[in-house]
Order: structure tokens, then sequence, then C-alpha cells
């Protein structure tokens, strides 16, 4: 038995015939037929049932059919990984994501990569903002997945671009909360005379907040003492010590039924925005190219201007 009469079975069944089949496979008929019916003999059962009008697979035929597509398709697989080997596209590939990102996020954007490249390994690694763009620097990672902002001279030697964009929402401290009951949206503006509860910057959501109140020259009053993390904003808030602001996609899962209220600014949400940036630091720019083109081609639905925007271009023969 061998690979190229496995290839003249699989053929002669797509093909419906004989003749159809050695064409496809460039070689002669009854070279063809010889090499089935050798198979055959050596199986000890017929693999076709041959008329003067048609091909029909035999029930063993039916049964082998399915191993011969796994045998054919797992060579054609080893060839690919060996040409991917070639070409620098294997490997390991080391990413670090900011807490308020989290691991099911961050593997739910590399899931299209993932797919793609079963073979190439994903090491997580999860970070507070500074310790990620210092790792980064220092050569031991390879993307990020955080909040940051574009300003960062750590975005000067990287790729970058925008992988979503998460409203925020205003988590009303408990001892106030009747009086935004009816409310669909808040303005920035009216956030001025609360007192939030807040976390450590190490996640990026306090340095996100913190912008976007200075941008519009809006006091920040923060409470006195701190979280620590943003998983608990809603336990604070709850027992009254102040009010919170959260990721949409993080109050849902945190806040069990709290109100919670979409923050506008002019009618136009306010988010905090986790971009991916990176370089190839322990792979190849071959493998960081084909992770960064599978980002890119994942997230088209976001309906971002800059989307595909980069600080430096990507390519493979770069």
């Amino acid at each position: 038995m061998n690979l190229q009469q496995l290839k003249y079975v699989l053929a002669v069944e797509e093909e419906g015939s004989f003749v159809a089949a050695a064409a496809r496979c460039a070689n002669t008929q009854p070279t063809l037929s010889n090499a089935i019916a050798q198979l055959e003999t050596e199986l000890g059962h017929k693999i076709f049932n041959r008329t003067t009008r048609s091909v029909q697979l035999t029930a063993f035929g039916e049964t082998l059919l399915p191993i011969i597509r796994e045998i054919l398709g797992g060579v054609a697989r080893i060839g690919e990984l060996a040409e991917r080997h070639g070409r620098g596209t294997t490997g390991t590939i080391k990413v670090g994501f900011s807490p308020v990102v989290g691991i099911e996020q961050t593997t739910r954007i590399l899931q299209r990569f993932n797919t793609r490249h079963s073979e190439v390994t994903i090491v997580y690694r999860e970070e507070n903002l500074d310790d990620l763009c210092r790792l980064l620097r220092n050569q031991l990672l390879d993307l990020v997945i955080a909040p940051v902002d574009l300003r960062s001279p750590d975005l000067t030697d990287c790729v970058y671009t925008l992988i979503q964009r998460d409203p925020l929402l205003f988590v009303p401290n408990q001892s106030n909360e009747d009086t935004w009951l009816d409310r669909t949206e808040v303005n920035l503006s009216e956030l001025g005379a609360e007192e939030f509860v807040l976390v450590p910057d190490a996640c990026g959501l306090t340095r996100v907040t913190k912008r976007h109140f200075n941008d519009e020259n809006i006091t920040l009053h923060r409470y006195p003492g701190e979280a620590s993390s943003y998983r608990v904003v809603g336990e604070w808030a709850a027992l009254g010590l102040g009010s919170g602001i959260l990721p949409a996609s993080k109050a849902r899962q945190d806040l069990a039924g709290r109100v919670a209220i979409p923050i506008v600014n002019h009618t136009k949400p306010v988010t905090i925005d986790y971009y991916a940036f990176g370089k190839p630091n322990t792979v190849t720019k071959e493998l960081f190219a084909e992770l960064w083109q599978s980002l890119i081609e994942a997230h088209p639905e976001n309906d971002v201007p800059h989307l595909a925007r980069t600080h430096h271009s990507v390519s493979k023969s770069a």
C-alpha cells in the first residue's frame, strides 16, 4: 500500500470514472486501474464496483474512504507545516494583556490566528500596563493587548491596531441610586459632582477615566481609598462608598443587576479603547506578519477609520 494508490482511489470516487481520475492524476488509465487493483488484492476486498456505465464504491470502499481522506489530509498538513517552517512561520508567540482586557477576550481576539496556525504555540501573560510595555521594550513579548494612549512613546517602533471600543458605564453610589433609575444615558459633564471609587493605574482603566475627565476640564473627585481592581468597584458602590465607572463588557458580568448607565460626551459614547500593538521580538518577522494579518482580518466590523493604521508597516519580507 502506498500514498499514490490512496490518491487514485480518492480521485476515482470524486471524478466518477477511471478515465477522468487518470487525467486528473496526470497518468494513464491502465496505470491507475492496475494500482487500484493491486490495492484491492492486498486488502482482500473490492473498493469499487465497475460496470461499463458507472463506478460505485462498495460497502468496504464506503468505510475506507473517510480514512483515506484523513490520511491524505494529514500528509498535506505535514507538507504545509514543513513549508511554514521553511518560511519561518512556526514557533511560539508571547502575548501580554491587561487585566481589564482579560484572558477570555484575548483568546477570542486571537481565535482566527489560532485556528489557522494550530501548530503555533501562544504563551499568555497578564500584567499591569506599565509592566507590559516594559516587557515589550525588553523584547520579552511580541504582542500586547491593552488600553493604551496612542501618544505613548512605547508605540514609536510598534505596529498597532484598534481591536475594540468598549463603552464606559456609570455605576451610581447606592446612597443616591434612585435619582438615576430612569436614565438611559448620562453626560460626562454631569459626573463632576460625583465621588468615584477608582482602582490602581495597573490595568489602564483609571488612566483612561482620568484622560476623559481631563480632556473636558472636568474635575474627577476620588474616594480617599482605592479598590484593588475593577472587579470590586460595583461592590464598593453598592456599599455607598462612592460611584464607579466600568467597561460595559465587565459591568455585565460583575454588577449582578445593579444600575449601570452608558456615559456619553455630546451624544457620543465614552469608551475605553483596546489596542493590539507589538513587534517581532521573540519570533520571526514572517510569523509576526501572519499574526498581524489575522488581527486585521478579524476585526473589520469595528467600523473605525483607523482600524488598520500602523506606526510602521509589517511585511513578511521586511
